[in-house]
């Protein structure tokens, strides 16, 4: 089959990550695989460069610097008119639709609410059957009491949300839609020895390591995860601690700035290989409080490893931390007033693992059994046969 990944960027995100995965995989299975990438100037090349093999090819207009160039300029001249500056968007689908037939592209799967916005009346234009993989954002605007979005899913032939909370909320709000299934995430990571990232960061070897791994952004709840931390170092447990911090942004530069003389917090800053240092963690991080969050690849990352995880109680993350196999970590209440992690909950759940070997083991076997169904393969051959099928539905009679 011959299929376009479409996607808002090809940087750190768990959207974009997990799209240029499953492109990868999808192409190793022998499919024909095209990304693009709506943004052309939001492109990690290192990230891609690791993730997608060379098969894979990317579009974006980026192919079009002149034109990409007048179309912004045109943007702006509307803007300056009052008028809605979509020049650019009308040059882009124009792009994209060339695309779509130049490289006879048989199924498109847009991984972004923008990105479908874009695909959605190209596919019904051209007779293409469209899948539409819901990472959350929806979600959110359900929350937001918005629905403006219905006619968009409704073009599609099949919706995959990532969370059975995701598809639950949808189906709720939205009865008359496509089919709706869940798709766990897979993901893709590379085994790397604890002690060589534990000398690397200058952790003792019989330190107890909280690790982070999120894009840099407040509301993933970076900063409770450091007050946390320091509440349970002062309560004096007996053994070394440390908190590793992975990720780069603005805003984590400034809680580096305002934490940095706690020499047991280690930042990393933006990295290409989270994986290398989730293996020096005992336990992994997520006192997110955002409110799109469906289904983190990071705490599906920690599983994988062993890592047990600490997360709130947002989103589809329940699933996760509490399959049928038995708890992968433990959940922290969010505060129904502020929507904020409860810290000490977080605070108290931290002091758990450190004091708690029993439970500690218990969590590390159950993530071993749990992880077996967040493998790429696994995803990609679940979104393979929803490709099928979505091409079936489109070639029905009356479609």
């Amino acid at each position: 089959m011959r299929i376009l990944i479409s996607t808002w960027s090809l940087q750190v995100g768990g959207g974009e990550v997990l799209a240029m995965n499953l492109a990868a995989e999808l192409c190793r299975r022998g499919h024909d695989v095209f990304v693009f990438n709506q943004r052309a100037e939001l492109i990690d090349p290192a990230l891609v460069a690791r993730l997608l093999p060379p098969q894979v090819k990317v579009l974006s207009m980026a192919d079009n610097p002149r034109s990409t160039f007048w179309s912004y300029k045109v943007n702006a001249l509307q803007q300056r008119l009052g008028r809605p500056a979509t020049f650019y968007k009308q040059r882009q689908q124009a792009y994209l639709a060339d695309c779509l037939q130049r490289y006879r592209i048989e199924l498109v799967n847009s991984h972004a609410t923008v990105s479908d916005e874009i695909c959605a009346p190209l596919t019904q234009r051209l007779g293409i059957p469209f899948v539409i993989t819901e990472h959350g954002e929806y979600n959110k605007f359900l929350l937001e009491g918005r629905r403006d979005f219905a006619p968009v899913l409704r073009t599609a032939e099949r919706i995959l949300a990532v969370s059975r909370y995701c598809q639950h909320n949808l189906e709720q709000a939205l009865p008359d839609l496509p089919l709706v299934q869940t798709v766990y995430n897979g993901v893709v990571t590379k085994v790397y020895d604890a002690a060589e990232t534990r000398r690397t960061l200058h952790i003792p070897a019989e330190a107890f390591v909280f690790g982070m791994v999120a894009r840099g952004i407040e509301d993933k709840g970076w900063k409770y995860a450091i007050q946390a931390f320091q509440q349970v170092k002062a309560a004096g447990l007996g053994r070394p601690l440390r908190l590793v911090l992975v990720g780069g942004s603005s805003y984590l530069q400034s809680l580096q700035a305002e934490f940095g003389s706690d020499t047991d917090i280690i930042f990393t800053g933006q990295v290409p290989n989270p994986d290398f240092f989730v293996a020096g963690f005992d336990v992994g991080l997520l006192p997110t409080y955002f409110r799109a969050e469906a289904l983190p690849l990071a705490i599906i990352e920690y599983m994988v490893t062993g890592k047990p995880t600490i997360a709130t109680r947002v989103g589809g993350i329940p699933e996760l931390i509490e399959p049928t196999t038995g708890p992968t970590g433990q959940l922290v209440d969010i505060e129904p007033a502020t929507y904020t992690p409860n810290l000490a909950m977080l605070t108290a759940a931290m002091r758990r693992y450190c004091t708690e070997p029993a439970l500690y083991a218990a969590h590390v076997q159950n993530c071993q059994r749990a992880s077996t169904e967040f493998t790429m393969e696994n995803c990609a051959a679940q979104y393979e046969h929803a490709f099928e099928q979505a091409v079936t539905t489109k070639s029905m009679p009356g479609r």
